[in-house]
């Protein structure tokens, strides 16, 4: 697994927490302004366009 895909694993854990609601309001609006320094900002029309790689396929393309 690269560094890259470490972070996106992350990223995505986070995003996944919290949909479930591990983290109270504040929490949730300091990682979103984390993820955001390492995930450009993407113009309105191409975010829908080109999904998310999922924890899967990162297992996956790592061979573990």
């Amino acid at each position: 697994m690269t560094q890259e895909q470490a972070l996106s694993v992350l990223i995505q854990a986070a995003r996944v927490a919290q949909s479930k609601g591990a983290f109270t309001l504040e929490d949730a609006k300091v990682i979103a302004e984390a993820i955001a320094l390492f995930v450009p900002a993407q113009p309105q029309g191409e975010a829908e366009s080109q999904p998310e790689t999922t924890v899967e396929q990162v297992v996956e393309e790592s061979g573990n």
